[in-house]
């Protein structure tokens, strides 16, 4: 019997194995339809390959590109927000092999079609090249394999590969295209552009074939700065002269390339008048729209990092600092060096032509475009930009394509990034701040301590409203603080006028007055008619953006924060004018004691402006709050998580052991395992599986945008799989219970009045539980309206998996309702659950909601933070804290006296004495003494 099992098994491997490799054979033999020969020899003609590997490559182990086309495979659905007209590609190459014809060689690699919007740069410390790349664990669209022939000589590179993919209707696709790319050669200067195309191999009419797809590299090996010179004045004329000591030097161990690693945005200025001048316009007539934003993008770095080479975009939108794709008609390709003397690094910058019909015509020509960009040494609030510049032509004015001088400035000097040792900050509005923040001496809370001024207490998040009823959000960032620089700026360092102001008030006094600047941006709804609050009216769109640079004093003595403010000012097509700033307005705010009551917390505070209601840049009063969310309050929320997380893996501990106490039970009184309600079993059963399958990736998949390092060194994701596998082993458990009920009950035939039973509570529970979820669902939506058309297929689904995941969590807390209604139709005595069950298991439903009344009024919310009692997987306030107790220990009582009276002993007298089925005969010890009422 051994011999024959083990022939069958040996019989189904074969099969198997025989089944996988002529599926190979038969998806293969697609591919192997298409000969190199056929299709590329026009252009290199196929060589025999040598052993020898060959040490030069046509690119780099990794060279970045862009591709237009494709769409049916490469670009099926247009993102929501952003439809990129240049795609992100990536070639790999892995090997290089010497042929028998001179400067011929075979080359194999990979050409990878990125499907991410969002691309994070990688630098290799061992290699001067940069490139974008989404994460490794996503391959892209497309990942085709190619092979073929390059030829020194010529510059062509010809390959045929394949790659699979799935239609619309889910069929597995093969696919095959032939690549051809032009202009790969050991040298290159700002000028070579390597282009091509890719062509499908396969009839137009087949589901296989796709459009023609044209692709674009800048190449980098071999590359030779032709453009900048180390004689910076003979190639960089024309540039704004600024003292020495007003721009910061680079150190030793800051090279040029280092303070370029990430994708840099910039604000673009306009001088006045330049609403419709082609002069002011780097593409002169050629776009419709004055840009609003430049960003560089490195492409290389010199071996000596002292030079490197850029790609430019313009553009009118501000997120296209956070996107990958580039427009290469409003592009430029460009090389720069550090001039050390003068502390400035200059460009020289090229147009790309002919790339909107087609990348493989594009060309570089007319590079008399020239960038200069600096390192301020010294902010202010009209200054807060870390990297400033300037942008121009060489041509003369009455020239076809002159560009008057345009100055541009880094966006957002607040978030981090590389700074400069020597960076100061200077206050020069303190004047004004005397005047209007020191009119009395605030009252002083002796009981009260506040955040200190140099804390990362001090920035936060705010919801404002203006004087018209208009919501907004935006944030509130320190810039600089006192006498040290805020630790956003690890190398800022205020001058002398950073210290604090003598106020002219008690010396104890002007011990707790710190000297602080801001970063203030608001986004508000945009008014139907033109809004005082914005004079420009600058902007179409649904929302306007405010920018605000404050300075001024902050009291830690009474949390009082009080500043002057400067607002950007913007024409109405989008450009900054050359005096942008309304530096009269008043920004006032309260920040909260640290011992104060931290539920509900904020920071009070109001932007008023300080003009007469005449004038045309007065806007009406805004009045802001900020959550309050101090570290103090952190480190005790850490704690909250780390106490949650051993409440979870108690709680579930002990939902383990009553389980066992009930299969002991069973085991011990045979006899009442039928009487034990299925939907009751099949309810805790989901209650364990649910949350398991929800969270399945957390035990298998290492998702690196949830793994937090936090609790000083404990991985987090670590403690939630401990859970995991201890609700796991409660699942089983609790799967081998319903198991056990059910092969009692379905043993004898006679039993069938407990599944009539069964049903007539199934009857009664699924119309209510229907009914209940439509009325929450109803509630839910209610409280949470869907305003706006683009956001409605996701906020319904949010409300209807929001609303089911809570409801299931009162279900779960209710699971005693089925055996209520099973007791009642069977009328029966028998002790079917163990007193340690029923209660024990009541008891790990209803403490959650105890710990929630506790922490409610304790602890600050911080959202996706919860383990234990989590808010999502169930009703949870003060008033449902306090029913669903009530309403567990209640269907704890009524089970008691049902097990001990009858399944109807609160029901009226009357209602007892009917019966649902006649007394059952029993015929063994293992039947079950079924009871009649009379």
């Amino acid at each position: 019997m051994v011999m024959d099992c083990s022939i069958f098994s040996t019989s189904l491997k074969l099969s198997f194995f025989l089944s996988f490799f002529l599926y190979l054979n038969l998806v293969s033999g697609s591919a192997t339809e298409f000969r190199y020969g056929h299709f590329c020899d026009s252009d290199v003609p196929e060589s025999k390959p040598a052993h020898e590997e060959f040490k030069i490559s046509p690119f780099p182990e990794r060279q970045n590109g862009y591709y237009s086309g494709g769409d049916k495979f490469l670009n099926p659905g247009s993102h929501q927000y952003y439809q990129p007209e240049s795609k992100v590609l990536v070639f790999e190459t892995h090997h290089v092999y010497k042929t028998i014809v001179d400067e011929v060689f075979k080359v194999e690699g990979n050409l990878i079609f990125q499907s991410s919007y969002y691309y994070e740069q990688s630098f290799s410390s061992d290699s001067s090249f940069y490139s974008y790349s989404s994460d490794s664990s996503n391959r892209g669209v497309l990942d085709f394999d190619f092979q073929g022939f390059w030829s020194r000589t010529t510059g062509r590179l010809c390959m045929v590969g394949s790659s699979y993919t799935y239609s619309k209707e889910g069929k597995l696709l093969h696919l095959a295209a032939v690549l051809k790319l032009n202009n790969i050669k050991d040298s290159s200067t700002i000028n070579t552009l390597v282009n091509g195309t890719m062509n499908s191999l396969y009839p137009a009419d087949e589901p296989n074939y796709f459009e023609q797809i044209s692709l674009l590299m800048l190449p980098q090996v071999g590359y030779k700065y032709t453009k900048v010179s180390n004689h910076f004045s003979q190639w960089c004329p024309g540039g704004t002269d600024i003292p020495e000591k007003s721009s910061l030097s680079l150190s030793r161990s800051r090279t040029i390339c280092n303070m370029f690693l990430a994708r840099n945005a910039f604000e673009l200025v306009y001088p006045i008048g330049c609403d419709s001048s082609k002069s002011c316009n780097p593409f002169g007539d050629g776009i419709e729209y004055l840009p609003r934003v430049m960003s560089l993008s490195m492409i290389q770095c010199s071996e000596d990092k002292l030079s490197l080479r850029f790609l430019i975009e313009f553009s009118d939108s501000t997120y296209m600092g956070y996107y990958s794709s580039f427009n290469f008609s409003t592009s430029l390709v460009g090389e720069g060096s550090f001039d050390a003397k003068k502390n400035r690094l200059c460009v020289v910058a090229c147009r790309i032509y002919d790339a909107s019909s087609s990348l493989e015509s594009a060309h570089v020509r007319d590079c008399t475009t020239r960038l200069s960009l600096r390192f301020p040494a010294i902010l202010t609030i009209r200054n807060t930009s870390t990297i400033v510049g300037e942008i121009w032509s060489e041509k003369q004015r009455n020239e076809s394509g002159f560009l008057d001088r345009i100055m541009f400035r880094n966006f957002d000097s607040s978030r981090g990034g590389i700074q400069l040792q020597g960076l100061k900050y200077e206050y020069t509005e303190m004047d004004k701040v005397k005047k209007s923040c020191l009119k009395k001496d605030p009252t002083r809370n002796s009981g009260g301590k506040y955040p200190d001024g140099y804390s990362r207490d001090m920035g936060f998040s705010i919801s404002i409203k203006d004087s018209k009823g208009r919501k907004g959000w935006g944030s509130s960032d320190p810039l600089a603080v006192g006498d040290q620089p805020y630790q956003k700026f690890p190398s800022l360092i205020p001058s002398s006028s950073s210290m604090p102001v003598n106020t002219g008030v008690e010396s104890n006094t002007s011990r707790s007055l710190l000297n602080i600047s801001y970063k203030i941006r608001i986004t508000i709804p945009s008014s139907e008619s033109k809004s005082r609050l914005d004079p420009f009216n600058r902007s179409p769109n649904a929302y306007q953006e405010i920018q605000i640079s404050a300075e001024g004093l902050y009291d830690a003595e009474t949390g009082n924060l009080c500043m002057i403010g400067c607002r950007d000012l913007r024409s109405e097509n989008k450009a900054s004018l050359s005096q942008p700033m309304d530096c009269k307005i008043l920004v006032n705010a309260q920040f909260p004691a640290l011992n104060s009551d931290r539920k509900g917390s904020k920071i009070m505070g109001s932007i008023k402006s300080m003009r007469g209601k005449t004038d045309s840049l007065y806007f009406g009063p805004m009045d802001f709050t900020g959550r309050a969310y101090y570290g103090s309050w952190a480190m005790e929320s850490i704690w909250r998580m780390d106490f949650e997380v051993i409440m979870a893996v108690i709680s579930n501990t002990l939902a383990i052991v009553f389980v066992v106490l009930q299969i002991f039970h069973l085991r011990k009184n045979p006899s009442v395992s039928p009487f034990i309600s299925l939907l009751m079993l099949v309810i805790l059963s989901l209650g364990y599986l649910i949350p398991l399958v929800l969270n399945l990736e957390a035990m298998f998949v290492q998702d690196s945008e949830r793994t937090v390092w936090i609790r000083g060194g404990t991985w987090l994701e670590m403690n939630e799989v401990i859970i995991r596998v201890i609700t796991m082993v409660a699942f089983l458990l609790q799967i081998r219970l319903l198991m056990f009920s059910w092969a009692a009950r379905s043993s004898d035939e006679k039993k069938k009045p407990l599944w009539v039973a069964e049903k007539r509570g199934l009857y009664v529970c699924l119309p209510l539980y229907i009914a209940g979820g439509v009325i929450a669902f109803y509630v839910k939506w209610r409280n949470n309206p869907i305003s706006t058309e683009t956001h409605f297929w996701y906020g319904r689904e949010q409300i209807i998996l929001g609303g089911l995941r809570a409801y299931a969590g009162l279900i779960l807390d209710a699971f005693l309702f089925p055996q209520i209604l099973f007791n009642m139709f069977v009328n029966s005595t028998e002790q079917a659950l163990s007193r340690f069950f029923y209660i024990g298991i009541t008891l790990v439903r209803l403490v959650p909601h105890g710990y929630d009344l506790y922490r409610v009024h304790k602890y600050v919310d911080v959202d996706d933070s919860y383990i234990y009692a989590d808010p999502a997987a169930d009703y949870y306030s003060t008033a449902w804290d306090l029913i669903i107790p009530v309403l567990g220990l209640f269907f704890a009582a009524i089970i008691y006296f049902q097990q001990r009276f009858g399944g109807r002993c609160f029901l009226p007298k009357r209602f007892r004495e009917s019966v649902i089925y006649e007394e059952l005969p029993v015929a063994s010890e293992e039947e079950l003494p079924l009871k009649s009422s009379n």
